[in-house]
């Protein structure tokens, strides 16, 4: 019979990375400061921040939780796919992205002019998540500008798609919580 290990037990440092450098899931050592470490690390930021705006929603926005929390099981199958070469997000998960977006902004009017980020506090944290992904994005624009391991088509649409769906989820935090959205440009 297996010994059982005693709670916190287990040391959750190696002191492998100490000197700047990270293990892949391949295996190999590489880096801290390469583009694609960079650009995983920022859709774990990304992904990190969704859980913030999961935790703080209000009982009117509870609907947002279930999105929220698929979209951050789809960030990690995302890191997979870029980290380790996997092909865990398809061109239905974009799809998908797309319905949410036409969905959410069905339900608010239209705009013709650049909007202020902000608005109720899940609004505005859904901004702040939306500059993280484009943040995401750059990072992945740039790693496959390196030539060394091109991400997939699939995973760039997926990437691009997500600010738009966040963008969308917050005008529709807004609306839900009778939020009026400011115009970026100053009124003369």
């Amino acid at each position: 019979m297996a010994e059982e290990k005693e709670a916190g037990s287990e040391k959750l440092y190696t002191r492998k990375g100490d000197k700047g450098i990270t293990c892949q899931y391949n295996g190999t050592r590489t880096p801290k400061s390469a583009m694609k470490v960079e650009a995983v690390g920022n859709l774990d930021a990304a992904q990190s921040w969704l859980g913030v705006v999961a935790s703080t929603l209000p009982p009117d926005l509870f609907c947002l939780k279930a999105p929220l929390t698929a979209l951050g099981h789809k960030f990690y199958r995302l890191q997979c796919d870029i980290a380790a070469g996997k092909e865990l997000i398809g061109k239905g998960d974009t799809e998908e992205l797309e319905k949410g977006i036409d969905g959410y902004m069905g339900q608010v009017e239209p705009i013709h002019e650049f909007i202020l980020p902000g608005g109720c506090p899940t609004a505005a944290r859904l901004h702040f998540a939306r500059t993280l992904v484009r943040k995401a994005e750059r990072s992945c624009v740039a790693y496959n500008q390196t030539g060394s391991e091109p991400i997939r088509d699939e995973d760039m649409a997926f990437v691009n798609r997500m600010s738009d769906y966040l963008f969308a989820m917050a005008r529709f935090a807004n609306k839900k919580e009778g939020v009026e959205e400011i115009i970026a440009k100053e009124e003369e």
